[in-house]
């Protein structure tokens, strides 16, 4: 029955979801031309089974690039990912859905998409001696953050044809880490979405009916889904399994995570604070050294206590333990996106789960769900010497990849899912999504790494180091290392060199 209903779920919340940006141009032409009827193949792909789901998802920006015939121009793919490109025909929807797109823009725009392995070292080999290395890289944000402080990606604005004001640019670019000024050094696309990088909360509804605990849903939806909610749920959680009298990782825990250092950063943006904090003027501080910071991360530590709220994993065991934990019923919450298979034993497990926004903390009113630095992002490499065509295609791809998330989404949702309210909160995720500047600093200056880093540190690893203190040691280089990070996104910054 949950499976009959999701579909017609799935449609309406989309509409307030993935496709929220609302952007859509004007919707046709009274004259039908040879480029309009090419255009709609593209929107003419699902399975003709599916026409009431046709019916029901949102509609997309119709408004096509231009159509310019490029001459047998090779477009050339370096991505981590090849399945983003030529997936195995008839695998999923999703994949026939990519092989259409691809298939469209080299027939509409005669071009040839060919795709490479990225290899970093090779990227950076490329532009060092001049040469062409493709015409797109697609790799996590993280290592985009190392090709803008080598210089070797151009700014996205200055490529001709390509909008990004575009709605199937908007919805799914996530991150937003890759700009400063009027600087755009990388993007999430259509055709490497950033949507399923975006961390959420799961929960084991078992553990909560056996509680007789307020479901997660019911906070959600009421604006009461906060850290101190959810503290006093993973309290509760707290469970002697074995009855030995000694809590260890035998026992039940509130807490688990894909990641030990990732999730006090992971709540600490929840909480509304940021690392590196940009105002309005454009300049950056060090977000950690406020009263308000000081205060989320004491809270943080309550959270990520291992041993006490959090599951303490065995020693030696990878972070599979975390997710096993969760999956046995040892853990009440697990925190992760969905992307790269991390969490997808979840999905095949007993008791049945939920999944919501992670919790609020006290600067803000909003969820904020951080966006890992995994998640993909798009950058056009500087040596790129035939830019008018490169831009022509990046835009064909973005137009014609715009149905393709919903596709794996409504896969997802189908195949996955326990409930319509998990649907409901996942089709809403993006709006909650957020990140932090120091994600590709970290990459660019060594300083900034310290002024992130601090957060696990002190939270997870060291919690009885005094938060004050701790932040005080770092601070200075901090801000010098902001000033450093600030010019090498702007292009101005300078190497010093040794004078004898």
């Amino acid at each position: 029955m949950f499976k009959k209903s999701l579909s017609i779920l799935i449609a309406l919340v989309m509409v307030l979801g993935l496709a929220g940006c609302s952007g859509k141009s004007d919707q046709g032409k009274s004259d039908v031309s040879e480029t309009d009827k090419k255009v709609e193949d593209i929107n003419q792909t699902e399975d003709v089974d599916q026409d009431e789901t046709k019916e029901e998802v949102p509609e997309v920006d119709t408004d096509a690039p231009e159509v310019v015939d490029l001459g047998g121009y090779e477009f050339v793919v370096a991505d981590v990912n090849e399945n983003r490109w030529f997936p195995k025909e008839g695998s999923s929807e999703v994949a026939n859905a990519i092989i259409e797109r691809v298939k469209w823009v080299e027939d509409t725009y005669n071009c040839k998409i060919t795709f490479r392995e990225h290899n970093e070292s090779e990227f950076a080999d490329a532009v060092l001696s001049g040469d062409k290395y493709a015409d797109i890289i697609i790799c996590p944000t993280w290592e985009i953050g190392r090709h803008v402080g080598s210089g070797r990606i151009m700014d996205i604005s200055n490529v001709p044809g390509v909008d990004l004001t575009k709605p199937y640019w908007t919805n799914y670019n996530n991150t937003k880490l890759l700009s400063y000024g009027d600087k755009i050094y990388g993007v999430g696309a259509p055709f490497a979405s950033q949507n399923d990088e975006v961390f959420v909360m799961f929960f084991n509804k078992a553990i909560i009916e056996e509680l007789g605990l307020e479901s997660p849903y019911d906070l959600v939806e009421k604006g009461e889904w906060t850290f101190d909610k959810f503290l006093e749920y993973e309290k509760a959680a707290s469970k002697d399994l074995n009855g030995d009298g000694v809590m260890d990782e035998n026992d039940r825990y509130g807490f688990a995570a894909g990641h030990d250092w990732d999730v006090s950063v992971v709540m600490y943006l929840a909480s509304g604070n940021k690392v590196l904090k940009q105002e309005k003027d454009g300049s950056i501080t060090y977000g950690v050294n406020t009263p308000e910071a000081f205060d989320a991360l004491n809270m943080v530590k309550k959270m990520v206590a291992v041993g006490d709220t959090f599951y303490p994993k065995p020693e030696g065991s990878d972070m599979d333990a975390y997710v096993n934990a969760f999956v046995e019923g040892k853990a009440l919450f697990y925190t992760y996106s969905r992307g790269r298979g991390v969490a997808d034993k979840i999905y095949e497990m007993e008791d049945d789960f939920g999944i919501v926004p992670i919790p609020m903390g006290k600067n803000t009113d909003t969820y904020q769900c951080w966006v890992s630095h995994d998640a993909p992002s798009m950058a056009v490499p500087i040596t790129n010497s035939d830019i008018e065509k490169t831009g022509i295609v990046i835009e064909a791809l973005a137009y014609a990849a715009q149905k393709e998330n919903d596709i794996a989404f409504d896969e997802f949702c189908m195949t996955k899912l326990r409930d319509d309210e998990s649907a409901k909160i996942l089709a809403d995720i993006n709006q909650y999504a957020v990140s932090d500047l120091c994600f590709i600093g970290q990459q660019m200056v060594g300083d900034i790494y310290q002024g992130l880093s601090i957060i696990p540190n002190i939270c997870f690893f060291s919690p009885t180091t005094e938060v004050a203190s701790a932040v005080a040691e770092v601070e200075i280089s901090v801000e010098t290392g902001i000033q450093e990070f600030i010019q090498k996104m702007m292009g101005t910054y300078v190497e010093e060199t040794e004078t004898e």
